[in-house]
């Protein structure tokens, strides 16, 4: 007998509503530095330049504030959160420990073909390594790529939310001080290598050794975010 075809999404899921739009144009302005860290963001003023109702405001700022972008406190309105180094190195080793689970998981699970997968993926940032004049971003997004493809396919639903959430709450904010773990060749290459690492392990069937390779690749990324960023502090507190 043949099979169902699967549900359509409903028509008026697939429009993101005004609140959903408005917060994203936030986060762009953030990612893009006309908004800084701790910047009060005054419902007023945001409702005047977006042309939209303070109600759609209040509710964009909810949702930014419930993904940890955006602090709300009482009598004082909405500012950009702020994050410390410390802040940093929390959210990696986070980081590390969901890739970590995610990695392990994956490779129980795969089959010959998901293991081509995961090593097509590799390859091609390894072409990206080996290219001089790689941007920093092109590089960021196939390793953003893998990541995702990881904690997918691992079989637990609830964990590629909350990497993704880690992950997010780990990216923009560095853009204050252009804080990357791909800023330089080297760094480049090293990401690369440790991805590498995984792979092999995943191919091998080695779910504690990919568990291992997972979790050394995000410490290794996170000593080159904290060495920039506490160069951009140095920097931002020059006279």
């Amino acid at each position: 007998m043949d099979a169902s075809p699967p549900p359509e999404m409903p028509l008026g899921k697939l429009v993101k509503s005004l609140p959903e739009r408005l917060a994203e144009r936030v986060l762009e302005d953030v990612m893009t530095g006309r908004l800084k860290p701790g910047d009060r963001l005054k419902e007023e003023v945001l409702a005047q330049t977006h042309a939209v109702s303070r109600a759609t405001v209040r509710e964009a700022l909810i949702a930014l504030a419930r993904q940890g972008y955006v602090v709300r406190i009482p009598r004082s309105g909405a500012r950009i959160a702020e994050f410390s180094g410390q802040d940093l190195d929390d959210l990696f080793e986070l980081r590390a420990a969901l890739l970590s689970t995610a990695a392990g998981r994956y490779t129980r699970r795969a089959g010959p073909a998901q293991r081509a997968d995961l090593e097509s993926l590799v390859v091609d940032l390894e072409g990206l390594a080996a290219k001089p004049d790689t941007s920093s971003q092109d590089f960021a997004t196939q390793s953003v790529r893998i990541q995702t493809f990881l904690t997918e396919r691992c079989g637990n639903n609830h964990l590629p939310d909350m990497y993704k959430r880690l992950a997010g709450m780990g990216m923009w904010q560095l853009i204050r001080g252009q804080a990357s773990s791909f800023l330089t060749q080297a760094g480049r290459a090293e990401s690369a290598a440790d991805w590498r690492r995984l792979a092999d392990r995943v191919s091998a069937n080695d779910a504690e050794g990919a568990e291992r390779a997972a979790r050394l690749l995000l410490e290794h990324s996170a000593v080159r975010v904290r060495q920039h960023f506490d160069e951009a502090v140095r920097v931002e507190q020059q006279p």
